[in-house]
């Protein structure tokens, strides 16, 4: 290969690293209020929503079950006796690790472990939310609603891990489960799909692990072939 048909492959693989970056990423702007209910609750402004693999995009999905009732209690002070725990699955088909995730509940599903409340800006903080932690990722706390991770116990949701974690005292006003995960948008921002019909009940967001910026990548790229393209001229 000449030195000119390598500095051209090497810019369409940067270029095309930019752009596929662009198209795939899809930030949502969450706000947040701390409330007394359980643990400290605290989400940083630009997050990523991960959801259902049929309605969100390839690296942003997961599939998520409902497993049923559970008898664990995270947040025993707000129980409900009479109302069901209910124990949701699911698995990270995103192909990235994520460092901190949360759950938010949508309008109509209401749950007591709370750590407070959250919404998609620019709507006001007022819809259910949680971080998904366990003794080892929040030591100091005493809510911890995620009870079982499939690889590293150490609550960060590895690539292909399945997590488990308990929904307090859930109730849905259409009946959906706790397991339906699917709308994108996040509280008050969830679309309403085509049919018409709600059919999400809550939001997952969180922190991807961090990885090196698609630019500086590009820049290492074209650094790389700079490197090789002055070696063949000597």
């Amino acid at each position: 290969m000449s030195i000119r048909s390598f500095t051209l492959s090497m810019l369409a693989i940067a270029s095309a690293i930019v752009l596929s970056s662009r198209t795939q990423a899809s930030p949502t702007q969450v706000v947040h209020n701390d409330t007394p209910q359980c643990d400290f609750l605290f989400i940083p402004f630009d997050v990523e929503e991960i959801g259902h693999f049929a309605e969100f995009p390839a690296n942003e999905s997961l599939d998520a079950f409902d497993m049923g009732p559970t008898p664990f209690i995270p947040c025993p002070p707000s129980n409900i006796s009479l109302l069901p725990e209910m124990l949701v699955e699911i698995r990270n088909l995103s192909g990235r690790a994520w460092n901190e995730v949360w759950y938010v509940a949508d309008r109509e599903t209401s749950i007591t472990n709370f750590d407070g409340e959250a919404n998609e800006f620019p709507f006001l903080p007022v819809q259910e939310a949680f971080r998904l932690d366990h003794i080892v990722s929040d030591p100091g706390g005493s809510h911890h609603p995620l009870v079982f991770e499939s690889m590293t116990f150490d609550g960060i949701w590895e690539v292909g891990e399945t997590w488990q974690f308990v929904l307090q005292d859930y109730t849905n006003t259409f009946g959906l489960p706790a397991s339906a995960i699917t709308s994108i948008g996040v509280g008050d921002g969830s679309k309403m799909p085509a049919s018409g019909l709600v059919d999400s009940s809550g939001s997952i967001i969180g922190i991807p692990r961090l990885i090196p910026e698609p630019g500086s990548l590009a820049l290492a790229l074209l650094g790389v072939g700079a490197i090789t393209a002055t070696r063949r001229r000597r």
